[in-house]
């Protein structure tokens, strides 16, 4: 930008943002290097979608009453502990919008979803960052992090792993003065959430997408679920209509049809299986994984992830530290993975 009369903030000029995965498009292309989901969503959710279309012309519910109302019902909580958004990414905005300002800090760990530090940057501030233990584990001076708000994602990409109860617990008791946001992007993947954990502790927020296993990452549709005071104060930051009519009777839709959910998110574990164990055969080491993608680690991964592209898969590539000897590679239909695999081995020849 030129230099004029405009007065922008100081940090915004220095501000790193967010880089998506790479948006190729073509008939060819096999893309695993954006965590979708490789299903089409219900058919229940196009029909409400559809049926939406007819009353465009009129504003959408501005706090999406309804929808909020069917995510109770569906996680066994009330209304006024659900807000929903603009895909996650508002969510989580939302919550630093509400707790950091200029020279404030959140708490992260490191390895993790980047989108954390560019949000408290967006408003003036910055990120502690508290390195994994060399198996990933959560540092013992995460759990006494003094930040006002700390960010875990559970499962954690891009590597995958799914941290218990018991630590977000600890997390949540140690220090009972910062919000604990446990981000559950991949959740409808693993074993287990921390949704039970919210009738224990006020300061336990749970973040949720319906853009992985319910294959709506076009619509833009995400939520929260925490403390009553706390989603009152936040509805207060969010945008008059932050949700538009079709997103949000596709979302209904969505949990009215959450059987479908369920079977291919199992489709996809099993997966997910399949192709760890492809990868081991090629001499790959990947850690274990609960979300819809795996991290496969190898000394030419990088040359490994050029040779892919080339061939027209994408995956995705990290040239950071403890991230640049991998490739995180999403989940897709069999017929994909076996692609993907059978490319490997040529390359490996």
């Amino acid at each position: 930008m030129t230099e004029s009369a405009l007065r922008l903030r100081p940090f915004l000029p220095a501000l790193q943002g967010y880089t998506p995965g790479e948006q190729l498009a073509g008939k060819n292309i096999i893309k695993l290097n954006t965590n979708e989901c490789p299903y089409p969503p219900a058919h229940r959710v196009v029909e409400r979608a559809q049926e939406s279309l007819k009353s465009l012309r009129l504003y959408p519910n501005p706090g999406s009453d309804t929808l909020r109302e069917v995510l109770a019902n569906y996680h066994g909580l009330k209304p006024e502990q659900i807000l929903v958004g603009n895909g996650s990414d508002e969510i989580l905005r939302l919550l630093v919008h509400a707790f950091i300002g200029p020279n404030d800090h959140i708490a992260m760990v490191d390895l993790t979803y980047s989108l954390y530090p560019v949000l408290a940057a967006s408003f003036g501030g910055g990120a502690s960052v508290y390195p994994l233990g060399e198996n990933y584990e959560l540092p013992e001076a995460f759990f006494d992090a003094p930040e006002p708000i700390l960010f875990l994602a559970n499962p954690n990409p891009p590597i995958g792993i799914l941290y218990s109860r018991e630590e977000v617990a600890r997390l949540c008791r140690s220090r009972q003065d910062r919000l604990v946001v446990i981000d559950e992007a991949y959740a409808d993947f693993a074993p287990r959430d921390c949704v039970s954990l919210l009738n224990d502790f006020e300061n336990l927020v749970v973040t949720r997408t319906f853009s992985k296993s319910y294959s709506l990452a076009g619509m833009r549709l995400g939520y929260l679920m925490g403390h009553p005071a706390l989603v009152a104060e936040l509805m207060k930051l969010k945008d008059s209509y932050n949700l538009n009519r079709v997103a949000q009777e596709a979302a209904i839709g969505a949990i009215e049809a959450c059987g479908e959910m369920r079977v291919n998110a199992r489709r996809i574990v099993e997966t997910r299986g399949h192709t760890v164990q492809a990868l081991k055969e090629l001499g790959y080491r990947v850690p274990e994984s609960q979300g819809n993608f795996v991290f496969a680690i190898h000394p030419d991964a990088r040359a490994h992830f050029l040779a892919l592209r080339e061939r027209g898969i994408l995956v995705r590539y990290f040239d950071v530290p403890r991230l640049s000897n991998g490739m995180r590679i999403s989940i897709g239909t069999p017929e994909e993975m076996q692609t993907l695999i059978a490319a490997l081995k040529e390359i490996l020849k």
